[in-house]
């Protein structure tokens, strides 16, 4: 069979395995055989599936593949489900019917295809309807692509007459069923059982859900009961389960449903039905009122059995009734139970205690909402949480609504309306709304919007207005922050100074309240190229953060911590930091965040795998393409970056002018400027754009000279080094490149130190000495990338001495090629549709570099 085939070679070098098809197609048969051969070929075989009528229950479909499931926050869990497939492999974990998958299992099924495991044996088999998969189920899917895991799509098709015969036996009429069932084996078992129990046929195409029905219909009184409450019990049963809704065993009952086929024992003591179709009709065909009551007698029984409280919402929640307080008791504390590990869940209970509760004036409802608020923000579900508490707002007094005020400008925020965020605060202030808290988000979102003297003036306020140490400390972090962003050297260091004395004398507890005087401090101090005490005070935040479950404060401090080790050499840290980052900010909901967090794990991974690199630096741009603000501006140029290393200069220099505002870049953070003007230079040389390269150089030294910032300087020194090389001035641009390398290696910037030896190699007067300097900190610091580059060069070194023509630029070389086969400059010019003087100019550079001055010694030089 050549899905089984497929399945076989696709458990050999591991990844993922989707095997679709229309309902019962044949799937489930087809993952039983496949698991059966696994295990039988040595594989660890772990199967779970998805069911209709449980996807509110949080991992339903992981569930029964990891017994006991783990508990903890949804990355602590997958990492320990991802950690349980490694221990286990050569593995297959078999998922099924994921079209009906929770959202927790889908976002687990995307973690694990984002991260795939090293080894090359564990094999993920996501079986489901295509046309049902919902929109989460593709976009987990997707996952497969960027993290390069091999991927088998196989389609079941449907059964070869062979294959019928084998299924059902050789009858009479084989060939008519066949045709009939379309080669459908839920559909041909059908068929068959009527035919046996000698229903008359009419000759007309019967409906899969009218035989179905017809099974169904052939029931006694009793058995249907017996079904019925099976069904209402979920996708597993046991006797004991159905005499519990029934207060009574029904034993013979269950084994004539069993002898019918339509329920099958599995093997652990419990019964499944024959089909989830099977148990969608049944359940569907009980009464109404019958069914909410059978809800109600298993919730009261596995109530007093203390059962897990999401066991009994699950079934509160389809019979939540204001006549019993205890049901909405019972789906808030099922909520809050989830909200951390499973929100998608929580949200599903909470709306079904909404009808529990009054209007906005009843405390219950107002408490419930928030709850509800901060569910749809765990979930990523900004919209609906920016929804449900503007619904609120009006209905709170002020003075009493910070939390959520503060949440909603929060969410505001982080779905890039910045102004509206603004605005929310603005109001509240205005009505009389009290609180640091409220002058600080507006400095935020002041400097979000490049108001830096806005965002001091709040700044003010909420030092003014503090009330606790805490609160001061992170006012005070807020104004370092803005300080270093801008690159004042002397306000900074005082700013850094103040706040690094308060936060450092806050307790746990303290800052627990107050996390941003930490995360603040931390970018303000690596902003400031101060990395042992932004790496110190990271540490901590993150320690205090990563309980806490807020999105937001997490990834901004992994972040962080992500991009102080890539700076200083650590890249396995910064690259093991930046995937949690990344973890963390797909689960925020903000797509502003998340390109944020890509571009920055991007950076450390373009010293490791530069393909991987460039796939989330081209996400990341695109993702804040028209988007206003900080941090699309940042998002951007260091997504630049990554391409100019991956050999896309040109696209890297329209990039960086697009958001910079011009070769000056003025519209780019301060503090950072030489950095990104040193981009766009290398970009520009890339381009042979000498001229454009010379103006960014030089406002890199500018811009570097009143900043006074070691490796921002050396930034700057680089560029100038890189585009004196370019013009043929080797002796300047080695002690420039010289400088740069000193610089970067004072503040421990290794990454940086091997990548500008490459980048001036050709300028050294000992190129070797500088290439294997560069090799072996590249080896010494994990930059495979920069350890291939340098040994390359070192192989074209040796393998020929360099030729002063090797000493040209592209497009000086190309000119220089046309000149000595005679052709005039202007010739030349209309040739390569250019300017006679930008032939000229670069005549003069050639000229300049090979030591020659006429047209006839060029051509010796070029063909010695």
């Amino acid at each position: 069979m050549t899905e089984l085939t497929a399945l076989a070679e696709a458990a050999e070098r591991g990844g993922l395995a989707e095997v679709v098809g229309e309902p019962g197609i044949g799937k489930t048969r087809l993952l039983t055989e496949f698991a059966r051969r696994a295990e039988k070929q040595g594989l660890t075989v772990r199967r779970g599936r998805a069911t209709e009528y449980e996807r509110e229950m949080p991992y339903r479909a992981f569930e029964e593949a990891f017994d006991p499931f783990p508990t903890g926050d949804r990355l602590v869990l997958a990492r320990e489900v991802r950690a349980r497939l490694a221990a286990a492999a050569p593995a297959v974990l078999i998922l099924d019917d994921l079209h009906w998958a929770d959202p927790g299992s889908i976002e687990l099924l995307a973690y694990l295809l984002r991260r795939p495991l090293p080894s090359e044996r564990v094999l993920l088999v996501c079986a489901y309807r295509d046309r049902q998969g919902g929109v989460r189920l593709p976009a987990a899917l997707a996952e497969a692509g960027p993290a390069a895991v091999p991927h088998a799509r196989i389609e079941v098709p449907p059964l070869a007459l062979a294959d019928a015969e084998a299924l059902i036996g050789n009858r009479p009429g084989l060939r008519a069923l066949y045709a009939e069932s379309g080669g459908n084996p839920l559909y041909l078992e059908a068929l068959a059982g009527q035919e046996d129990r000698v229903v008359s046929r009419s000759g007309h195409r019967h409906d899969l859900t009218g035989l179905l029905l017809g099974e169904i219909a052939l029931l006694s009184a009793t058995e249907l009961l017996v079904a019925q409450s099976a069904a209402i019990l979920g996708d597993e049963f046991t006797p004991d389960d159905v005499a519990m809704v029934l207060d009574s065993p029904h034993t013979e009952a269950l084994g004539r449903l069993a002898a019918r086929d339509l329920i099958r024992p599995d093997g652990n003591g419990r019964f499944r039905f024959r089909h989830p179709l099977l148990r969608r009709l049944i359940y569907e065909k009980a009464d109404p009122a019958w069914r909410m009551s059978a809800h109600r007698v298993a919730a009261r029984e596995l109530t007093l059995l203390r059962a897990p409280v999401r066991e009994v919402a699950h079934h509160v929640s389809r019979t939540a009734s204001r006549h019993d307080p205890g049901d909405l008791k019972t789906l808030m504390e099922a909520a809050r139970e989830a909200i951390m590990v499973a929100p998608a869940a929580a949200i599903d209970w909470l709306t079904a205690a909404l009808p529990l509760v009054g209007d906005l004036t009843d405390p219950a409802s107002v408490e419930l909402r928030v709850l509800l608020a901060r569910a749809y923000t765990f979930d990523g579900q900004l919209e609906a949480a920016r929804a449900a508490m503007h619904e609120l707002l009006p209905h709170l007094p002020v003075g009493s609504r910070g939390e959520v005020v503060a949440a909603c400008a929060v969410v505001e925020r982080l779905l890039g309306r910045y102004q509206e965020s603004a605005s929310l605060l603005a109001a509240e202030v205005g009505q009389g709304g009290k609180g640091a808290w409220l002058h600080r988000e507006l400095a935020t979102l002041r400097l979000q919007m490049g108001d830096v003297g806005g965002a001091l003036s709040e700044v003010a306020e909420a030092i003014a207005a503090a009330a606790a140490p805490e609160e001061e400390a992170a006012a005070h972090s807020l104004l370092a922050f803005t300080a270093a962003y801008e690159g004042n050297p002397q306000s900074s260091g005082e700013a850094i100074a103040e706040a690094r004395a308060l936060a450092d004398g806050l307790s746990d507890a303290e800052v627990m309240r107050e996390l941003t005087c930490l995360s603040r401090l931390a970018w303000a101090e690596l902003f400031m190229e101060l990395h042992a005490d932004a790496e110190r005070h990271a540490r901590r935040a993150l320690a205090l953060a990563r309980p806490l479950g807020r999105s937001g404060i997490l990834a901004d401090v992994l972040t962080a911590a992500a991009q102080i080790c890539g700076r200083t050499g650590r890249l396995a840290e910064a690259i093991t930091f930046g995937q949690e980052a990344e973890d963390v900010a797909h689960q925020s909901g903000s797509p502003t965040l998340l390109a944020l967090v890509q571009a920055i794990h991007a950076e450390a991974l373009s010293f490791v795998d530069l393909s991987r690199a460039v796939h989330l630096a081209t996400r990341a741009g695109e993702s804040v393409a028209g988007v206003d603000g900080w941090w699309s501006a940042t998002t951007v140029c260091l997504s630049a970056q990554v391409l100019l290393v991956a050999g896309e200069p040109d696209r890297a220099r329209w990039m960086l002018l697009g958001i910079g505002g011009g070769v000056g870049m003025p519209q780019c953070q301060p503090g950072y400027r030489p950095m990104w003007l040193e981009s766009l230079t290398q970009a520009a040389l890339g381009c042979d754009e000498i001229a454009w390269a010379s103006a960014a150089a030089s406002a890199a030294m500018t811009a570097a000279d009143a900043l006074t910032l070691p490796a921002q300087r050396a930034f700057a020194l680089r560029a100038q080094a890189c585009v004196r090389l370019a013009e043929g001035d080797q002796r300047t641009a080695e002690a420039l490149a010289e400088q740069a390398v000193g610089l970067f290696s004072d503040v421990n910037m290794r990454p940086h130190v091997a990548r500008t030896l490459l980048m001036t190699a050709g300028a050294r007067t000992d190129p070797h000495h500088a290439l294997a300097t560069a090799r072996n900190i590249a080896l010494d610091i994990g930059a495979t990338v920069l350890v291939e580059e340098a040994e390359r060069e070192q192989r074209r070194l040796a393998a020929r001495a360099p030729r002063r023509g090797e000493l040209l630029t592209r497009r000086e070389r190309q000119i220089a090629e046309l000149a000595m086969t005679g052709m005039t400059s202007k010739e030349i010019a209309t040739k390569l549709l250019l300017s006679s003087r930008t032939v000229d100019d670069h005549l003069a550079r050639v000229y300049r570099k090979l030591g020659v001055s006429s047209r006839a010694a060029l051509a010796r030089v070029l063909l010695n």
